[in-house]
Order: C-alpha cells, then sequence, then structure tokens
C-alpha cells in the first residue's frame, strides 16, 4: 500500500497555495496543507508575527478550481493557536473556508499557561470546528512550554474528551522535546491524525530552535529515527512533507525542485517503513 502524502506550504512558500496545489500534484503528493487563518500579531513568547500565505475570499474560487482540476485535498489547514484572552470567533472565518475546500484537520497550539482555562478554549474550539466536519490536531512544541511534549498533548486530549480531536507529530518538534519513536508507539493509536516529516542535525533538546523550523534538512540527511516514527504510527496516520529550507531558496533552489526532492526523500522512508499498528 502506498502512503499518502500531502506538501506543506512552507515547503514551498514563495509558490503560494493555488500553486501549491501544483506542484504537489506533480511531484506526487496526493494532499496540501495550507493556511487559511495566520495570527497577525506575536504569539505569547515570540517577538515577531508570521507572514504566512494564506487562503482567503480572494483567492477561494482559484483554489477550489485547482483542487477539483488536479485532484488534489487539503489535508491540514493552520493555524488556530490557543492562547489568554481568545476570541475564538476570529478563527470562524477560516474554519468555514476549510470547510468549504474539504479540509480533513485545522492545526492548533497551546499558548495558555492555565490549564483549565487552555482545556475550555480547547474544546470550544473543537466544537466550533466539527460544525464545519473539521478534526483539531494538536501539536505539541519545545516553542509552547504549556504543551511540550508528547504526553502533554495526550493529555490535553483526554482531558478535552472530543471526539474530533488528536495529537500531531512534528519530527523537529518530537526531537527538540526529547521525545522519541518509542514514547509515541507507548501511546494509543487513535490518539494520532498526522505527522510531519523533515530532519536535522542531532538529536539536542532545546525550546530556542524557531530558526531551525524555518531551515530544515531534507529526510535522510540530518538524524532524526524518521523511519521509527513512521512505523510508530498507525497506518492512518496522515503524512505531511514539511521541509523548509531558507539555505536552498538562498542557492536559488525553485520550490518545485525543493519540494520534488523532499517527497522523493519521504517517499523512500514510507516504502521501507513496516506497518506496526
Amino acid at each position: 500500500m502506498i502512503r499518502p502524502l500531502a506538501l506543506h506550504q512552507i515547503t514551498a512558500m514563495e509558490a503560494g497555495p493555488v500553486e501549491l496545489v501544483s506542484i504537489a500534484a506533480a511531484t506526487g503528493c496526493q494532499g496540501v496543507c495550507i493556511f487559511t487563518h495566520s495570527p497577525r500579531s506575536p504569539l505569547p513568547g515570540m517577538t515577531t508575527s508570521f507572514a504566512f500565505p494564506v487562503v482567503d475570499q480572494g483567492n477561494r474560487d482559484a483554489m477550489l478550481e485547482r483542487l477539483a482540476d488536479t485532484g488534489i485535498t487539503v489535508g491540514n489547514i493552520e493555524f488556530f493557536p490557543i492562547q489568554e484572552g481568545l476570541d475564538l470567533q476570529v478563527y470562524r472565518d477560516g474554519l468555514a473556508l476549510g470547510g468549504e475546500l474539504g479540509a480533513q484537520r485545522a492545526v492548533t497550539h497551546i499558548h495558555d499557561p492555565d490549564d483549565a482555562r487552555a482545556v475550555d478554549t480547547l474544546g470550544r474550539l473543537c466544537d466550533m470546528a466539527a460544525g464545519y466536519g473539521i478534526t483539531l490536531g494538536l501539536e505539541f512544541m519545545g516553542l509552547t512550554p504549556a504543551c511540550n511534549s508528547v504526553q502533554r498533548a495526550a493529555w490535553f486530549v483526554g482531558q478535552v474528551g472530543r471526539n474530533n480531536i488528536g495529537i500531531g507529530v512534528d519530527a523537529l518538534h518530537l526531537a527538540r522535546t526529547g521525545g522519541t519513536p518509542a514514547e509515541v508507539a507507548e501511546l494509543p493509536a487513535h490518539l494520532f491524525v498526522y505527522a510531519q516529516i523533515c530532519d536535522g542535525a542531532g538529536l539536542s533538546v532545546t525550546s530556542d530552535y524557531l530558526s531551525e523550523a524555518e531551515n530544515r534538512k531534507m529526510p535522510g540527511d540530518g538524524d532524526f529515527p524518521l523511519r521509527e516514527l513512521i512505523e510508530a504510527l498507525p497506518l492512518s496516520t496522515a503524512l505531511d512533507v514539511e521541509v523548509p529550507s531558507t539555505t536552498l531558496v538562498a542557492r536559488g533552489v525553485s520550490a518545485l525542485d525543493r519540494a520534488r526532492e523532499a517527497v522523493a526523500r519521504a517517499r523512500v522512508l514510507t516504502d521501507a517503513a513496516k506497518v506496526s499498528r
């Protein structure tokens, strides 16, 4: 069985979401991960805001047409962080548009240090997403102290108690939080909804790796136990190719060529991985 792959927007940032769909089709992917919402203000603990290419009403029709022409589907939409004082209504348009595009999941992170409040907000976000047929994927990161391990993510999912939420495992975040594929395998299979494939140098644990998050290595060029991670995840877990590289961009390597290489490397791993659950 060939495991489907989705191409993440930040692998080809300059391409924009509509062109990303064409690149995904050209590289043998089955899906894309795109942004329908990007916070305008810096998130807690960060000094700069993000400027991701977003699907909005201005390019909605072109996006729908390109998806229909290529047969590419939308896996994840990004990103809808949980933070103190959040008015969830600011996320409604992005989730609604994701529903129109057929998105399966919406990505969230926990930036609120108050566990009880974060659980309540996360639950209400689940309910809002459910109205558009969308499941939440909670990513843990060393960049978010409130949810900085796969075990903490599992705790939040359990506390929320909704059936449309699970864990998203980014290979970079797993490594930099000291997590291992064995720890992933110890958790119930139903908790995992997607994983993101990339590589990096060493297995050092740190909460200061934002620059690395924007400049990752091609799968197989680093030290992350990627094959073991894929084998630790259930077969139903969606796999995203998320390999931004400022180094390759600076060298003039095109978005298509970067994506083609990243997808080919990811495919080598999925073809070699054994199905364990």
